[in-house]
């Protein structure tokens, strides 16, 4: 009976004592907390201007001890975890001082009473324990009363004003306990900041009640609801963020495969914990004991926390705020500091980024690992695929191997996978076939057996054949292959596509990692060939639609292997090889091998051609269709080019494209089928009779000597309702008697400003436009330049804000000093005329653009084409222009791209006895050219 009632009293001494968590478990902050308080009281006591003389010392003891922490996180003695709860550490201190000298010194209450109580708690990271240097410092003020006291009002002001002006940023509440009760019922993120609540100073009771009830009323019974929210929390936030763990400049914090990814895991299990198992956010082993890690995979989350907490921090201090995005910029910082500190920048930072992603995708998978094991124990039902709600769709899988789970493709038993591999990729082919979503528990038996995908695994043909099938079946096949490159199935067997996964794109043109990029052209073919692109390319769209088996196959190979080459040379030429190698190995036919490998060497062609060449040109015609040799592998090339820049990233497709690779898709195929009609002369002849037919009698005659006059490129530059709107501008010009002119439009579907200038053609014509048009400001994307036997020029201009936006779209007077200085440049007169100074971007500026000069001849030995890239800039167009000039030479047509931060131009240049440059005339023009493009800052033109 003495032992029942001992351990009683035992019991109920434990129940009384606190539960809420008021410490975090890592380095010591390197602050003397009592030698800290014992310097503010001495402060106190001698009197005077005792607040700025607090804050200069806490600010001092701030300072020393970040500096001293940031020290050993450079040298490596502290790791990612370590130094996010140092830094924590050191804010403890900093503020439970604070409390106590506040308490002591500013605010005394010998004896509070019941209004005056007030616990100090952590909320949200703080409260987790892990701060980021820039992160804020999230306090709850938790008293007893709602009404508080004027002692709780004064030591809460007193506090907060302390510690706004020791520069930190707090972020604050004051609530009683039923008030955050209430909230927590109520709102989905103050439920979440009260999982990481931590008691810091003040009433242990207050808050030990508040965590009680916090546990006893909110979570109790709530399991199912708050980790479906939680979950759908996470999914609308990767939706912001581009919903892809890929993109080039990923959001540590936010993005798919980040740090908040990691936080919703441990807010679930947190949720869930019964126990108090989980004490540490970011360390495995918690998980572990309650079950939903094993050891191997709990060490796999300690390393991702471990490297996106480094990156994190790493961030914070280049940047010296609270920024997550990790820019082009700040990659090239932070890659030597963690780690990649030898060979060129690229490398180094396509090292860091590699290995950023490859943490990233292991954050997927542990959060599938953990959702499974919650699956299991029914504390959740994940989303379901559509075959779940098919009828028959248990008893119709005819695979003794795979089994359906809570509606998700399952091993029937993972231990055959040793036996028989195969079943790896019968899994991925009905999964795909069959449109089902694959069980957790798949990811993670194959996880723990991929070592079985080896060189025989590669070579087996029925594994090849299964292969080829569920590229050919897949309902969905960008989604199935994408599920393989998560599960690190895709690149072990197509170890082609191992080589790119991960790799990161050091330009501002792309949007993904190689990886990515290539999935989405399977999706980009997907959508083609499923008639959900028509309106945009209408004759891809037929192409793609009638793709017999062999041709489909053919695509998805090419797709999968044409950026293999990238980081290997020449990319084109190695991506071949390894095509030629990677079709072998499938056992696909000699026939197919050979057109996977050209389109592969190929695949760039096109799109260069039709916006750097003139494609009403017969001779880059006739050279295009000998390169090409056969009308199949143009129809294929045609819609390898459009699914290829389609993917690249959103915006990069464009109706300016559509309409040169569609012209150059015609010219090409009516040059292989040898139809005249088709010629570029014929069908700029049949375009000007189409608009001479729509427009009114009296206006075809009178812009019928404009007409007439224009060359043949003009024609094919641009499609019917572009040749109506120019007709109606002619007419107008003429009427007025003036033989120059300038208009601006806004083209809605490109987002981008025209400028049309109609005139006569001159010395430093093109130089004096391009002078006037960049002393307004705007970035020249684009400019096809037609000028007729009689020397009647009409050039058009595409302009862009420098955010990528339509140029003056929103500013009339813009437009208007655009139209009135290009209508003087026109007339010869550029008088103050300036341009201004780029707008640095450290961002762009991470990217190296080495400046390049080609030249090639044209057969017609009248101009020489000259190719060239150099880093964009306001006024680099003129300058380049200026260039030719003061050469001698004429421009007859100028091609210009922007591609991210790189402007790859195009002129066929002439002498003016209108003769293809010497060798000696392309050395002058190299020279001038390289010495513009090397030029780092733009410069005022003069006067």
């Amino acid at each position: 009976m003495a032992q029942r009632l001992k351990q009683k009293a035992k019991a109920k001494a434990k129940a009384k004592a606190s539960v809420i968590p008021d410490r975090i478990v890592g380095p010591d902050s390197g602050i003397d907390s009592a030698a800290l308080l014992a310097e503010l009281t001495e402060l106190a006591l001698a009197g005077g201007d005792v607040r700025n003389g607090a804050l200069a010392v806490l600010k001092s003891s701030l300072s020393d001890a970040m500096e001293h922490a940031k020290k050993l996180f450079e040298f490596g003695r502290l790791g990612g975890l370590e130094m996010a709860r140092m830094i924590a550490a050191i804010h403890d201190d900093i503020v439970t001082v604070l409390f106590d000298f506040t308490l002591l010194h500013v605010t005394p209450a010998a004896n509070p009473t019941q209004a005056e109580r007030m616990a100090l708690c952590a909320v949200g990271g703080y409260g987790r324990g892990e701060m980021a240097p820039q992160s804020d410092l999230d306090l709850l003020f938790l008293i007893a009363n709602k009404k508080g006291s004027p002692h709780t009002e004064a030591l809460t002001e007193y506090m907060l004003y302390m510690l706004w002006d020791l520069g930190l940023k707090v972020g604050h509440s004051t609530r009683t306990v039923d008030q955050c009760v209430k909230l927590a019922k109520e709102d989905q993120t103050i439920l979440t900041s009260l999982l990481d609540i931590r008691f810091l100073r003040g009433d242990a009771g207050l808050a030990d009640g508040l965590y009680k009830k916090f546990q006893s009323s909110v979570k109790r019974g709530r399991g199912r609801k708050y980790i479906s929210e939680k979950l759908a929390e996470r999914d609308e936030r990767h939706d912001r963020e581009g919903n892809s763990r890929y993109v080039i400049e990923p959001n540590v914090k936010e993005g798919k495969g980040g740090l908040r990814d990691l936080h919703v895991l441990y807010w679930i299990a947190r949720f869930l914990d019964k126990k108090g198992q989980i004490t540490d956010p970011q360390l495995g082993h918690d998980y572990v004991d309650m079950g939903l890690f094993n050891k191997a995979a709990a060490k796999r989350f300690t390393h991702a926390a471990d490297f996106l907490w480094r990156t994190r921090i790493w961030l914070h201090f280049t940047a010296n705020r609270a920024t997550e995005t990790l820019s082009f910029d700040k990659q090239v910082e932070i890659c030597r500091k963690m780690g990649y500190a030898s060979g060129p920048v690229e490398v180094a930072v396509e090292g860091f980024m590699r290995e950023y992603f490859t943490n990233a995708r292991e954050v997927g998978a542990l959060t599938r690992i953990a959702c499974a094991k919650l699956e299991e124990e029914k504390s959740i039902l994940l989303p379901k695929g559509l075959e779940t709600y098919l009828p028959g769709s248990r008893r119709n899988l005819k695979n003794p191997n795979l089994v359906l789970d809570h509606g998700r493709l399952m091993f029937s038993d993972p231990m055959n996978i040793r036996n028989d591999p195969s079943i790896i990729l019968q899994l991925f082919e009905t999964a795909g076939r069959r449109n089902l979503d694959i069980h957790p528990d798949a990811f993670s038996a194959i996880d723990f057996r991929r070592n079985v995908i080896d060189a025989d695994f590669r070579r087996n043909p029925k594994n090849s054949k299964l292969f080829q099938k569920l590229l050919l079946s897949a309902k969905a096949p960008y989604a199935t292959l994408k599920a393989m490159n998560e599960a690190g199935v895709l690149g072990r067997y197509l170890t082609e596509f191992g080589g790119i996964v991960g790799r990161t794109q050091f330009n501002m043109h792309h949007a993904f990692t190689v990886d990515e990029h290539t999935l989405r052209l399977i999706d980009h073919f997907d959508n083609l060939r499923k008639d959900r692109m028509a309106e945009a390319v209408p004759i891809g769209t037929e192409i793609a639609k009638n793709f017999d088996k062999t041709e489909m196959l053919t695509i998805f190979l090419t797709c999968l292997l044409h950026d293999t080459g990238k980081g290997q040379g020449d990319q084109c030429i190695e991506g071949a090889q390894l095509a030629r190698r990677a079709c072998r190995r499938l056992g696909v036919s000699q026939s197919m091998t050979d057109t996977v490998a050209w389109l592969v060497r190929r695949h760039l062609d096109m799109s260069e051609t039709a916006q750097r060449r003139d494609i009403s040109d017969p001779e880059t015609i006739s050279k295009f269709g000998e390169l090409v040799g056969s009308l199949e592998r143009l129809q294929l090339l045609y819609v390898l080019t459009i699914v290829d820049i389609h993917a690249v990233g959103p915006g990069i497709w464009n109706d300016w494209k559509a309409v040169l690779l569609r012209g150059l898709y015609k010219n090409t195929a009516a040059f292989l089928e040898g139809r005249e009609e088709l010629a570029p002369a014929a069908m700029a002849h049949a375009m000007q009779e189409q608009v001479n037919e729509k427009l009114p009698g009296d206006m075809a005659e009178r812009v019928r000597p404009i007409f007439e006059d224009l060359p043949n490129n003009y024609w094919l530059n641009f499609d019917m309702s572009d040749l109506m709107r120019h007709a109606r501008f002619y007419d107008g010009v003429l009427q007025a008697g003036d033989h120059t002119a300038v208009q601006t439009r806004v083209n809605k579907t490109r987002n981008v400003m025209e400028l049309w200038v109609l005139t006569q053609d001159r010395s430093h014509l093109f130089a004096d436009l391009t002078r006037a048009i960049s002393s307004c400001g705007p970035t020249i994307v684009g400019a096809r330049l037609h000028t007729g036997e009689t020397g009647r020029v009409m050039n058009v201009f595409y302009l862009h804000t420098i955010d990528g936006q339509a140029f003056g779209a929103k500013s009339s007077h813009t437009l208007e000093t655009l139209r009135r200085r290009t209508d003087r440049a026109a007339r010869g007169d550029v008088s103050g005329l300036t341009i201004p100074d780029q707008i640095k971007s450290k961002r762009a500026g991470a990217i190296p653009v080495k400046p390049k000069v080609t030249f090639h001849e044209s057969a017609s030995n009248t101009s020489t084409i000259v190719e060239l890239q150099g880093r964009d800039r306001p006024g680099l167009l003129h300058a380049l222009s200026v260039a030719i000039s003061e050469c001698g030479f004429d421009l007859l047509s100028a091609h210009i791209e922007v591609v991210g931060t790189t402007a790859i131009d195009t002129f066929y240049v002439t002498t003016k006895d209108k003769l293809a440059l010497t060798a000696a005339e392309q050395k002058l023009l190299k020279a001038s050219f390289v010495k513009v493009l090397k030029i780092k800052k733009s410069h005022k033109a003069a006067a």
